[in-house]
């Protein structure tokens, strides 16, 4: 943004720096004026001694001819004649050296003495040849006063110079008188008055009170005029004393470009020295940016047009840039351009200030990504971008699953850090040309531009998937960490940026409601999606109170015998309006709203206390199985309220079995040993979820002290038909029997998938083959047909 100077000040500025325009012309050293004065002054007086010796020498020559044609005849004699010529070349001569080497001359004082005395001696040889006492040129001494009272600074030496005049006119008179000096005769004039010595007293009287009184006048408006002109000067050197001092950078040019001054802020700022300056022109000290502007602004000073303030890039002498706000402003001498004035202020601080501000306002300060603001309008820039070249344009919604379990439990220190590691991955994973934001929390977001197809954004999606499932390092905890993401496509999810990045969003919470870690594309049944979400956010706060949660319980069996070995409880959400909600309906929602933890003690509570009631009405002893959060299984206290759970409701610990994700345990190992060892002393039974998707080593699952690896459901998919899925689930069996670890396969769906764990030598399966979740009811029914088809089978 561009700041104008006001005018008044603009102005203001203009008419203090004109005076100095002749000043810094004419000085050279500030110290030196006097002398340039004299000087000056010595050469204004040769080129008046011209102009007097013209005059003299036209009048002589005039009068001569006049003569010469007269009754009377030219009457000088040749010695005469010879005398006046050569007085008036003899001063001719003087005048010429004094003219063209006055400045040889200025620190030799006696010089303006000597010349003033010959001026004197020659005006009375010039007096003697033309008449002496009764000569007409005797005027002639009182511009020889006003000359010296000219040249003289002191009243008392122009006294004495003039009181020297008038004892030569004087000496003239009387040698004239005496007849030492014979006169000249002239016509017109009575020889008697030569003779006379009234007349010659009193023409000698008149003669010297002219000339005292012409030099007391002469001196005293010559101080009037030096007083004057000293005060200018004063005020001049003040002025530039005042430029010299001032914090902002001012320099003069000459009208072709040539700096011919800088004051010292000028010099400190741009680091050139005083006589560095004389060789440098305004354009050199411009940047490449800003030389067009400010050249042509230059222009119109020069043009006496109206100039505008501008922003320009000064180069130092050591290749910086320094920003400054330039008022131009011109001087004119005889209506054309003398001097260029430039009045800069250095505003580089200011517009470092500007452009922090500007990145705080449109960056996140954590990871340096762009932030909303600036993310929008990279968005409506890549959708002008595609509807003008013909392609599409993509937003990728990105949130990371379970930061805030991270966060909250290693501190926001590491969540930080993570989130600084998370933005350089995404942007590894861009084009130069795509854009990735943070627009809040754990939210990322990809704007793709020139995308072709939703291929091109599938394999892009999936590459971040792939990243983002790399462990991250921080500090000494190994952090994994998984992203689910929404995409928009423009122009056909919308046509503004709010649009797309909404749709977007709706997007990403499918991907999370699918199971996380994966992407998901908008369509318009997601809307659907996203108002009952909203709908059963304000729902389940008051779900618990209204105690419309339950539990159904999933049997485990023992592949070989086909046994149950146990139940694991899943929550379930009794809707008044949407009826039976599955987990992933709402436990995305009760982790987003805070709830997950006393969710989860409930369940935990209601399962024990329903084991225990099974044990009193005679039912055979098996475990129950609750799946811990990860905030649960942060709790410092979590310990003792596993145990009140199983005290209040009396069930044997080893009844209870816990279920935890191999991504928690993994965080952070040393806690959760510590952890897991005490609730092995508990006599609690461990069951590792999810195994296979947390990146663990062999060598922490031989420090964790646990019961059952439980195979993630993704590898025993279609297991029997995918070769990696199947060599996955080979590996966990093999390392968990070399471990003595029993391993459990969860979601098994076809007798094939069952066949292939079998032959493997899976220990146990859990999945709809084998049975469904059923509530707590049926679960005694369940276990007795179970038991009776095995004896049948066994018979």
């Amino acid at each position: 943004m561009r700041s104008r100077a006001p005018a008044k000040e603009s102005s203001l500025i203009e008419g203090l720096l004109q005076p100095l325009d002749a000043l810094l012309s004419s000085t050279a050293h500030p110290g030196d004026e006097s002398l340039e004065d004299i000087c000056v002054r010595n050469a204004l007086v040769a080129r008046t001694r011209w102009v007097l010796l013209v005059l003299v020498a036209l009048y002589s020559l005039l009068a001569a001819g006049l003569y010469s044609f007269s009754i009377y005849g030219l009457f000088l004699i040749p010695v005469q004649k010879a005398t006046l010529i050569g007085s008036l070349l003899a001063v001719a001569s003087y005048n010429l050296v004094l003219e063209r080497w006055h400045k040889r001359f200025r620190h030799h004082r006696f010089v303006t003495v000597l010349q003033i005395f010959l001026d004197m001696v020659f005006v009375t040889i010039l007096i003697h040849f033309s008449g002496g006492g009764v000569s007409w040129f005797w005027p002639v001494y009182l511009v020889v006063t006003l000359e010296s009272a000219f040249l003289m600074d002191k009243r008392r030496d122009v006294l004495l110079l003039v009181g020297t005049g008038s004892l030569m006119y004087g000496g003239l008179l009387y040698a004239e008188y005496l007849e030492l000096l014979p006169h000249v005769v002239m016509p017109f004039v009575d020889e008697r008055l030569h003779h006379d010595p009234l007349y010659n007293v009193l023409t000698w009287l008149w003669v010297v009170v002219l000339n005292f009184t012409v030099a007391l006048i002469g001196v005293f408006l010559m101080s009037v005029i030096r007083r004057d002109r000293q005060a200018l000067r004063n005020s001049e050197e003040r002025l530039l004393n005042f430029v010299d001092s001032a914090n902002d950078l001012i320099h003069s040019c000459s009208p072709d470009g040539r700096i011919l001054y800088a004051n010292r802020a000028w010099q400190k700022t741009l680091g050139y020295g005083g006589d560095e300056i004389s060789g440098l022109t305004f354009s050199d000290i411009l940047n490449p940016e800003s030389e067009a502007e400010c050249m042509a602004e230059f222009r119109k000073a020069l043009d006496g047009g109206p100039v505008k303030a501008v922003e320009a890039g000064f180069v130092s002498k050591e290749g910086g840039v320094v920003s400054a706000e330039v008022n131009i402003s011109c001087g004119f001498k005889d209506g054309k351009p003398s001097v260029v004035w430039g009045i800069c202020r250095d505003i580089t601080e200011r517009k470092q200030a500007q452009e922090q501000l500007y990145r705080l306002a449109h960056h996140d300060t954590l990871t340096g990504l762009p932030n909303r603001i600036l993310f929008l309008d990279r968005l409506k820039n890549a959708r002008a971008l595609a509807r003008r070249q013909g392609f599409k344009a993509s937003v990728l919604f990105l949130d990371l699953d379970r930061f805030k379990i991270i966060n909250d439990t290693l501190g926001h220190t590491v969540g930080d850090k993570l989130l600084q590691q998370v933005a350089k991955r995404l942007l590894g994973c861009v084009r130069e040309t795509d854009t990735v934001a943070r627009i809040g929390g754990d939210e990322f977001t990809v704007v793709l531009v020139n995308v072709g197809s939703e291929a091109d954004v599938e394999r892009i999606a999936d590459k971040i998937l792939k990243a983002m499932a790399i462990p991250f390092k921080v500090d000494e905890h190994e952090l994994f960490v998984t992203s689910s993401i929404g995409i928009s496509i423009y122009p056909e999810q919308g046509d503004d940026a709010e649009t797309l990045l909404k749709k977007a969003d709706i997007a990403m919470y499918e991907a999370k409601t699918r199971g996380r870690n994966n992407f998901q594309f908008y369509t318009p049944a997601l809307d659907a999606n996203a108002s009952k979400k909203l709908h059963l956010g304000n729902d389940l706060r008051k779900a618990m109170e209204r105690d419309e949660f339950i539990l159904h319980y999933q049997p485990k069996f023992d592949i070989a015998s086909g046994k149950v070995t146990a139940l694991e409880a899943l929550v379930r959400w009794e809707h008044p309006e949407h009826g039976l909600l599955p987990p992933a309906d709402f436990i995305p929602l009760a982790e987003e709203m805070g709830l997950i933890v006393p969710l989860g003690e409930w369940v935990l509570r209601t399962a024990c206390r329903q084991n225990a009631e099974w044990r009193k009405e005679g039912m055979k002893p098996l475990r129950i199985a609750v799946n811990l959060s990860a905030l649960q299984f942060r709790q410092n206290d979590l310990p003792e309220i596993i145990r009140g759970a199983v005290a209040e409701s009396g069930l044997e610990p080893e009844l209870l079995e816990l279920e935890i994700t191999e991504s928690i345990i993994v965080q952070d190992p040393e806690t959760a040993v510590d952890i897991l060892n005490e609730l092995r002393e508990m006599g609690i039974y461990i069951s590792v979820d999810d195994f296979g998707t947390g990146y663990s080593s062999l060598l922490h699952i031989k420090r964790f002290p646990v019961d059952t690896l439980k195979i993630d459901k993704s590898f025993v998919r279609n297991v029997d038909k995918c070769s990696t899925d199947g060599a996955i689930a080979q590996a966990i069996i093999t390392m968990g029997t070399s471990l003595d670890i029993k391993v459990i396969a969860e979601g098994v769906e076809t007798e094939g998938e069952l066949a292939f764990l079998k032959e493997n030598h899976c220990d146990e399966a859990q999945g709809f083959l084998l049975s469904v979740p059923l509530p707590a009811g049926e679960i005694p029914g369940f276990l007795s047909r179970t038991e009776a088809a095995l004896a049948s089978t066994s018979d």
